[in-house]
């Protein structure tokens, strides 16, 4: 030990290396030990009393050990002697992430589940790193923009802007969740899932606009910093954009916030999920004011809905009666263009112009 202690102090003063002036821990004696000893590493299976070492090697912590009977989850053995089996000599006990640091040039990383988190405006993933094919490190999360920045730019427009996964105080941000919600609601009113441009619309939008090294919150923000400056409504949506063709005739006043009835005004809420509760318009009566409302009028339901559920109406006649009024759109829209709605009860209006229109009685 002194010849040993003597060449390793020659060699760090030829090397101008200071020498500690405070004894070495476990730690430190052992991790220093692995820098040469890599190899010669193990993690103990779950339910033998074997480790699994270097390139899928099989041994055991040799029985005149002090650590035969009580084997560690990790260690570092001086050597591997095959006899009857493979026995490791001179064992210790290590912990995997000892080695990291002093395995650099032999370890190999892995990533997996690469997702975006809204709290760290990033793309992240999983990472597993291993050292002759030992995990030294089973699942560790780690910032994807090194690894794949195309995929973390794809990710964060498709999950911060389109979807408005983000917390961020960008007035663009905010005015254009605004105008899909706006549209939203109008699906929602008018019971149809053709009214808003689908996300590929919306990606390709902010694609063709974003600066191609944007792969995060971070990286958005410093951009936007200047080109803010420069183009404030470079991503500010418009209205129109986020309206397929086809769906412009679908208007607000078909699908009122409010019923009026006397000199009530009753707030109306509207939900398109077929088979749930809620589904389709719901009337909002305040406790108070439930006494003064009459059910005289609800029949007729709002103007959005009208020719649908005259349609209905029409199509559950009997087939002896039914048959005259078909196709029943068609009679549905005749008598939406003569009668005055809540002048009287639906079904007596309807039964009126049908047998103006046909004389079937």
């Amino acid at each position: 030990w002194q010849d040993i202690y003597t060449q390793l102090r020659q060699v760090v003063k030829e090397l101008g290396l200071p020498i500690n002036s405070e004894p070495a821990e476990y730690r430190e004696i052992h991790t220093a030990l692995l820098t040469g000893l890599l190899s010669h590493i193990g993690m103990k299976d779950a339910d033998k009393q074997e480790f699994t070492g270097a390139r899928n090697a099989r041994f055991s912590i040799f029985p005149g050990s002090g650590l035969f009977k009580k084997p560690p989850k990790w260690t570092m053995v001086a050597e591997l002697v095959e006899t009857s089996r493979l026995w490791g000599r001179i064992a210790a006990r290590i912990e995997p992430e000892w080695v990291e640091p002093v395995a650099q040039h032999l370890i190999k990383r892995s990533y997996s589940e690469p997702h975006w988190e809204r709290a760290q405006g990033a793309v992240m993933a999983t990472e597993k790193v291993t050292v002759y094919g030992l995990p030294i490190v089973g699942a560790r999360k780690v910032n994807y923009s090194q690894i794949d920045p195309a995929l973390c730019r794809e990710l964060f427009i498709r999950h911060a802007l389109v979807e408005g996964d983000w917390q961020t105080r960008h007035a663009f941000f905010r005015e254009n969740l605004k105008l899909r919600a706006e549209i939203e609601e109008l699906e929602h009113k008018s019971r149809r899932r053709d009214i808003l441009v689908d996300d590929e619309t919306l990606f390709e939008f902010y694609d063709q606009r974003i600066s191609h090294d944007v792969i995060s919150a971070r990286h958005f923000d410093a951009w936007w910093k200047q080109a803010s400056r420069e183009t404030p409504d470079l991503l500010n949506f418009e209205k129109s954009m986020l309206i397929k063709e086809g769906a412009e005739q679908v208007s607000k006043l078909d699908y009122p916030n409010f019923w009026h009835q006397g000199n009530l005004k009753l707030r109306l809420s509207y939900q398109f999920e077929p088979g749930a509760d809620a589904d389709g318009v719901t009337v909002h009566i305040p406790l108070p004011l439930l006494n003064q409302v009459e059910e005289a009028g609800f029949e007729w339901q709002i103007p959005g809905l009208r020719r649908e559920l005259i349609i209905a109406l029409i199509k559950s006649l009997p087939k002896p009666v039914r048959r005259n009024f078909v196709p029943a759109p068609n009679y549905a829209e005749a008598f939406l263009g003569r009668a005055t709605p809540l002048e009287l009860p639906l079904l007596d209006s309807l039964e009126r112009e049908l047998r103006k229109m046909t004389g079937v009685t």
